[in-house]
């Protein structure tokens, strides 16, 4: 696995989240399979530059530099069919985009898109509470816009649009 501090600003980024935390012994299960995973992933028949999180035992990230190749498509499906077999395997949903996940105190809550709106409707949730944003897309992106504030996130303008 390459060091997060060698990967490139522009190298390219996929979050998946998990409906709820992983316990203990599935956060092990999912590192040891991680470790593997990324120290065997190929695009091209060439070893990727990359890297993975485990973020709040809730978000698997990977990271991949794409080292002015671009990935080929059998790349970006490995990880999501990695992702797929890990849900199988701990019975738990990593691939549903309509689960949005925002900070509550020092918890993260998952919920719906239309949940999220309620909740911002009953003054639950404010414009100040931190959300996640699942689409960054390269790595400077994630360390700027991953946890956000929901009033400068796409989440908002979902809240806006249901009112």
């Amino acid at each position: 696995m390459t060091d997060y501090k060698q990967l490139a600003p522009e190298s390219k980024v996929w979050v998946f989240q998990a409906e709820r935390e992983f316990t203990a012994t599935e956060l092990q299960t999912v590192t040891n399979n991680l470790s593997s995973f990324v120290d065997n992933w190929l695009s091209h028949g060439s070893l990727l530059k990359a890297h993975y999180k485990v973020l709040y035992n809730r978000f698997i990230v990977f990271f991949a530099d794409e080292q002015g190749d671009r990935m080929c498509g059998r790349a970006v499906d490995a990880s999501v069919r990695f992702i797929k077999e890990q849900e199988a395997k701990l019975g738990i949903t990593m691939l549903n985009r309509s689960l949005v996940a925002y900070k509550d105190k020092d918890k993260i809550v998952s919920c719906t898109l239309d949940e999220l709106s309620h909740l911002a409707e009953e003054g639950k949730i404010s414009p100040e509470t931190i959300v996640f944003n699942n689409m960054v897309a390269t790595k400077a992106d994630f360390e700027k816009n991953w946890m956000i504030p929901l009033a400068t996130s796409w989440q908002q303008t979902y809240i806006l649009q249901h009112k």
